[in-house]
């Protein structure tokens, strides 16, 4: 071996000596990444799909079995997937066809404070404010309203203006239903029903 070869060696012993620790946790810590996302993207994979069957399970379920008893499982195992939301809001439906408007804003509330999707949420404070305004609680659904939901949703200046002409603010109903208007199709039917609050609202 060369004189050369020998200083070559020795400058990578030192080196070695001085960063070989170093480097090796920075090699450790790059595929516990690479390890740590593949795990976590194969745990939500397998979260999403046996939510799925859950829910398939829930619409159609097996004989001598309810809905109910899948819903249930879905909400408990399951909460921030969309899946459970569905299932939530269905439920809420279900007790707003039915008169029962305390449970729809119970079902409502678990899915603002449990679904993983902001459009899940956007869609529950919307139903739930008009759940609450149907109670004659006008403050309340203008809290329920958060800030989940775009500000330009049409939906959402619609509901604003109900709930501002439930607390007899003709102005601030109108110019929400204008804003409404404004973001939807001329010719559609929830366009027409705009007008017809509008005119219901007089002149200004």
């Amino acid at each position: 071996m060369s004189t050369a070869d020998a200083d070559q060696i020795e400058q990578l012993r030192r080196l070695w000596d001085r960063y070989g620790r170093l480097l090796s946790v920075a090699v450790v810590a790059v595929l516990l990444g690479v390890f740590g996302r593949y795990f976590y993207g194969g745990y939500q994979q397998r979260q999403a799909l046996a939510a799925a069957a859950l829910y398939t399970a829930y619409q159609q379920p097996p004989a001598g079995q309810t809905a109910e008893t899948f819903a249930e499982q879905l909400l408990a195992k399951y909460p921030r997937t969309s899946y459970a939301s569905f299932v939530a809001l269905a439920q809420a439906k279900k007790a707003v066809e039915a008169g029962k408007l305390d449970s729809a804003a119970q079902h409502l509330r678990w899915v603002v404070s449990n679904a993983g999707e902001p459009t899940d949420r956007a869609l529950a404070r919307l139903r739930l404010a008009r759940v609450l305004l149907d109670q004659g609680k006008a403050q309340a659904a203008q809290d329920a309203l958060g800030k989940d939901i775009p500000a330009t949703s049409p939906a959402l200046s619609e509901i604003r203006g109900d709930i501002a002409r439930a607390q007899d603010k003709p102005q601030e109903a109108r110019q929400a239903y204008q804003e409404a208007l404004a973001g939807l199709p001329p010719e559609s039917g929830q366009a027409a029903i705009l007008k017809l609050k509008l005119d219901a609202l007089g002149q200004p």
